[in-house]
């Protein structure tokens, strides 16, 4: 599906108005070009004979304004008359349009704020959207936006730790939230309506897809659908598609300006994330509303205030001194307090910069193997000490060096880690089967090999890992009567 910019907006529908704003500068102002010109010194006549755009820059100013600055390259024709002399000439010479609309059932209000000459300037960071009305957000500005969602929608969960209400919230946006299964094999996990559509939905009692009126603000949860592996509770579920209504309603009063018989535009979730170069403005929407329901669930400030005091708390009573064992209850508790998925709390310690978490509820091959700690200097960003049975058969199969010490009987493959053999880190349990020693498990990077984690598309996995989020913005039938 072709995605229409901003900027196809203004060239399809505003040249004409920016043409004529642009004219009357460039006709009261000759003596203020820029451009240098071989036979005119002094122009005091010009006039525009057209102009290209070179790109917008745009930003929100809250729901549906948005203000942007059009920056064009334009054709004009000078003269000066000297003792009855005229000389002429063409010359071209860049500007800054600066504009404002409301972008609602179509683009309203379209006016030009001011005409000025192009002088290149820091463009505004805060409130920038894309070419297609995406928010530009980095992945250092999350927990900023974050903030901001707070502060609009339930401001004081940033007063102290607390659970964050989805449903509340949703509630507070003018959104209903409504538990379906939306399909037979679960493949949908949560879908948003920018528009009153007809739908159809699983009915697991008659085994059949019925048919149902939604409105314009409606989310369908299907509670029996978890996405990207389990991080999206229903609570992270919900303000993903909250984070959407918030952020990505112009991207979709966009589309409907050449697309108002579209039934739907599907993003897909998949496990790993696209490369940046490569993300279309679907997939950075996915990544935005990814990366922040889980932020907003457990802010910044808050979430390590409440770390702060469970590692605290777990520490006085951990008598054997295995650090895994805090970080093991720390996530759990954090878990329960904030009624986010275990997966969610540990990769939010993490993100905040609580590298002990890396080393619990790693699940691999299927199962949940043994939590272990280690010294946080040894391991760098995209490091890990555990690795799955498949990954290590194919760096044995790769990597000499690493097969030579195998072959050798050096190290042995134990409990998703590559181990020193030796009695003070391998031990056999009761069944006879090799396993870590608790010493081993509390001093991991003494005796186990790091390895570097790629993110890899994994096509062998089913509907079970890939999960589609759908997003209606349909005027029209979604389906037919």
């Amino acid at each position: 599906m072709k995605l229409n910019s901003f900027r196809d907006v203004i060239e399809d529908r505003f040249y004409n108005e920016i043409f004529n704003e642009l004219s009357i500068f460039v006709q009261s102002n000759p003596d203020k070009l820029e451009s240098k010109s071989n036979y005119v010194e002094s122009p005091d006549e010009a006039e525009l004979s057209d102009f290209e755009i070179k790109w917008v820059s745009i930003t929100s100013s809250g729901g549906n304004e948005i203000q942007f600055d059009v920056i064009l390259s334009a054709e004009i024709e000078i003269a000066e008359t000297i003792k009855r002399n005229r000389e002429t000439d063409g010359l071209q010479q860049w500007f800054r349009i600066s504009c404002g609309a409301i972008l609602e059932d179509g683009l309203q209000d379209f006016g030009v704020i001011d005409v000025s000459i192009y002088m290149k300037q820091k463009e505004k960071k805060e409130n920038r959207l894309s070419e297609y009305l995406v928010p530009v957000i980095s992945k250092e500005g999350l927990d900023k936006v974050a903030e901001t969602f707070l502060k609009k929608y339930y401001p004081v969960a940033l007063e102290k730790p607390m659970k964050v209400p989805a449903c509340k919230i949703a509630k507070k946006m003018g959104l209903k939230v409504h538990k379906v299964h939306i399909t037979q094999l679960g493949t949908i996990f949560g879908q948003i309506y920018f528009s009153d559509s007809r739908i159809k939905y699983y009915d697991i009692a008659t085994g059949t897809y019925k048919k149902a009126r939604v409105k314009r603000g409606t989310i369908l949860i299907d509670s029996n659908v978890f996405f990207m592996r389990n991080i999206g509770s229903m609570n992270n579920t919900i303000i993903h598609e909250c984070v959407h209504w918030d952020l990505h309603k112009n991207f979709f009063e966009l589309e409907k300006l050449y697309n108002p018989e579209a039934r739907a535009i599907s993003c897909q979730v998949r496990e790993g994330a696209e490369d940046e170069r490569n993300r279309t403005p679907l997939d950075w929407m996915e990544w935005q509303a990814n990366a922040l329901a889980p932020r907003i669930l457990m802010p910044e400030k808050q979430t390590r205030v409440k770390i702060e005091e469970l590692i605290a708390k777990y520490q006085k009573c951990n008598e054997k001194g295995y650090t895994y064992t805090i970080f093991e209850a720390v996530v759990d508790e954090l878990s329960d307090f904030f009624e986010v998925s275990k997966v969610a709390a540990k990769i939010r310690m993490i993100d905040l910069g609580y590298k002990q978490a890396i080393g619990v509820y790693n699940y691999i091959d299927e199962q949940y193997v043994p939590s272990h700690s280690f010294d946080e200097i040894a391991l760098a960003n995209n490091q890990t000490f555990s690795i799955s049975a498949q990954d290590i058969l194919y760096e044995y199969a790769t990597k000499p060096a690493l097969k030579q010490l195998l072959d050798s009987g050096e190290f042995l493959y134990v409990n998703a880690h590559v181990c020193i053999n030796d009695p003070k880190y391998i031990q056999k349990n009761d069944a006879g089967y090799a396993t870590l020693t608790d010493y081993a498990r509390n001093h991991i990077d003494e005796c186990c090999l790091i390895f570097d984690v790629k993110a890899k598309a994994n096509s062998r996995y089913g509907i079970e890992y890939y999960k589609e989020a759908v997003y209606f913005f349909e005027v029209l039938q979604l389906i037919d009567s």
